[in-house]
């Protein structure tokens, strides 16, 4: 299995399948692709047909297979490409694609430069969101051995710090308090 594809399975299972939640602002989704964010995205035109039928909910949901070449093409271009995913160690690769999906390319990236920084022990990167060469080079050059695990944890660290504060900040974003499930600790087994 490609590190791709790897990675796909595991975000995907969080992204359900068609919504329209009044209160989300990417308005329309299907598979985590908002429509306000992706008007462009093919899949939207198979949908647009589908939703002329009674039960439009129940058919979208059944044309699954219909819709996911389109889906899958979607997250690899527009997500794993852009954060350089097959360059990466895995683990991390894994997980800056999942937050990259659910929080955005750039918060994904300055969750990795923070990380970053805290490994190096300085400020050795400026947290601007951008996935260039220098955040490149430092994470191919920190992220070796015991490095991987411990980015690994900062990076889920952030993420749960982000839907905290999220949450704290505006009450409507508890609905989606299983964003928690997102977050996940690498722990090595010490028994007891």
């Amino acid at each position: 299995m490609t590190p791709f594809k790897k990675a796909y399975e595991k975000v995907i299972r969080y992204e359900g399948g068609y919504a329209n939640d009044p209160n989300d602002g990417g308005g329309e989704t299907y598979k985590g692709i908002a429509r306000n964010f992706h008007p462009n995205w093919a899949g939207w035109l198979i949908i647009d047909d589908l939703k002329k039928n009674a039960d439009s909910r129940r058919i979208i949901d059944e044309s699954e297979s219909l819709l996911e070449p389109y889906v899958e093409r979607f997250y690899l271009e527009n997500y794993w490409r852009k954060i350089r995913g097959d360059a990466l160690p895995s683990l991390i690769a894994e997980e800056l694609f999942e937050q990259s999906v659910n929080l955005g390319i750039s918060v994904s990236v300055k969750h990795l430069q923070t990380s970053l920084n805290i490994i190096a022990k300085g400020d050795v990167l400026a947290i601007d969101g951008k996935f260039g060469p220098h955040t490149f080079k430092m994470a191919l050059d920190l992220l070796q051995g015991n490095n991987i695990k411990i980015c690994y944890n900062l990076l889920n660290i952030l993420q749960g710090s982000r839907y905290i504060n999220l949450m704290k900040e505006n009450i409507k974003y508890r609905k989606y308090i299983g964003w928690f499930t997102r977050v996940n600790i690498y722990k090595e087994d010490r028994g007891c």
